[in-house]
C-alpha cells in the first residue's frame, strides 16, 4: 500500500491499494476511487458499547471499508477540512480532539474518553480515544506540531489547538487555572501536559463538534 499526502492549503490523501489490500475511511471523507475497489459500509466498532463510544466521540456510526478486488494496483482519494496528519500506533490509545479521525490503512478502535481534565481545560468532556495497529490519518487545521516531551517536561497549550496526545499518562494531563490565561485571551483555563509522551497540535483553532 502507498499513501502519500498532496496538496498545500488543503490536503488530500491519495491511496494505492495493491490487489487484495483494504483501507478504511470515515463515512463521507471519500473524494473517489478507480474501478476495481469495492466499498463496504460496516458499524465504527465491535459491540454497542464501542459503536456509541464512536458516536459520542464525533465520528458516525459507520465506517466505510474500501478494498481492491481487481488483479492491479488502484487508487482511491480522501478529503480533509484542512490538512492531514498521519500517526503511527503500534497498539497504544492516543487520545484526540473529537471528530478528528479521517482514516486508517487497518481498522481501528474509535471510541469516546470521558475526561474531566478536557472539561475543565476547555476541550470538552467527551474526547476521541483511538487504538489499535494502525497509520492513523487525522484532521488538522495548517501545518501541524509535533512536541516530544521528556520526563518530566511540561507545557501549557491552549486546548483548542490539541490534535492528539500519545503515550501521555492521564494523571500527566490537568487544567492549569489563571486569570493571566483569561487576560491574555486564552480563556481562564489552559491544558498543562507533562511528559514523557507526544503532543500534536494545530495551528488553527477546532470548533468543537456537538455530541449528537
Amino acid at each position: 500500500m502507498n499513501c502519500k499526502l498532496v496538496g498545500q492549503f488543503v490536503q488530500h490523501l491519495e491511496v494505492t491499494l495493491s490487489p487484495g489490500e483494504e483501507f478504511f475511511t470515515e463515512k463521507g471523507s471519500l473524494i473517489y476511487l478507480e474501478t476495481g475497489i469495492e466499498k463496504e459500509l460496516a458499524f465504527n466498532g465491535t459491540g454497542l458499547g464501542r459503536i456509541l463510544g464512536a458516536r459520542l466521540s464525533g465520528e458516525s456510526l459507520f465506517i466505510l471499508r474500501l478494498f481492491n478486488v481487481s488483479n492491479m494496483p488502484r487508487k482511491l482519494v480522501i478529503g480533509s477540512r484542512f490538512g492531514i496528519l498521519p500517526i503511527k500506533l503500534e497498539g497504544q490509545s492516543m487520545v484526540c480532539h473529537r471528530g478528528v479521525y479521517i482514516a486508517s490503512n487497518n481498522k481501528v478502535n474509535v471510541t469516546s474518553k470521558l475526561s474531566i481534565a478536557g472539561l475543565t481545560g476547555g476541550m470538552g468532556l467527551i474526547l476521541q480515544k483511538i487504538q489499535g495497529y494502525s497509520t492513523v490519518f487525522l484532521d488538522t487545521t495548517g501545518t501541524p506540531i509535533t512536541i516530544n516531551l521528556q520526563y518530566g517536561e511540561t507545557i501549557d497549550v491552549d486546548e483548542n489547538h490539541i490534535i492528539a496526545l500519545l503515550n501521555i499518562p492521564d494523571q500527566n494531563i490537568r487544567s492549569n487555572w489563571s486569570l493571566g490565561n483569561l487576560i491574555g485571551g486564552e480563556g481562564l483555563s489552559m491544558m498543562r501536559i507533562t511528559g514523557p509522551g507526544t503532543v500534536y497540535l494545530s495551528p488553527g483553532r477546532f470548533l468543537m463538534p456537538p455530541v449528537a
